[in-house]
């Protein structure tokens, strides 16, 4: 901090002194998220382009990696292994739409020079 800081008329937090919160606090917020602990994964996809962020580059709203120059070293890892994680999915299983399904998913497939 570089003054003084008085938080909720409550918190004293004096110049000089580092400011440290919990990720995980963030993450359970129901201010931001509804039913946070539900397992809602579509809750990631953002309404223009369908991508998901979970870095926090654009939204910072939870890191499960972290952020920024600490941005946890086994990211690029993780995500190898959940591409590989999915890719056996697909291998190993026999994949069919849901009775009832208006967009059952496509395959679009163009050659490609090794």
């Amino acid at each position: 901090m570089t003054e003084d800081f008085v938080l909720d008329d409550k918190y004293v937090i004096p110049k000089d002194e580092s400011v440290n919160f919990m990720a995980a606090d963030m993450d359970w917020d129901p201010k931001v998220w509804e039913d946070p602990m539900g397992f809602q994964p579509e809750r990631f996809l953002n309404d223009h382009d369908r991508d998901f962020d979970i870095t926090g580059s654009r939204e910072i709203k939870m890191m499960p990696f972290g952020a920024g120059r600490r941005i946890c070293p086994g990211f690029g890892l993780a995500m190898l292994h959940l591409e590989y994680f999915v890719a056996n999915l697909v291998w190993n299983f026999k994949w069919k739409a849901v009775d009832g399904d208006e967009n059952p998913l496509q395959a679009f497939l163009s050659p490609r020079i090794r």
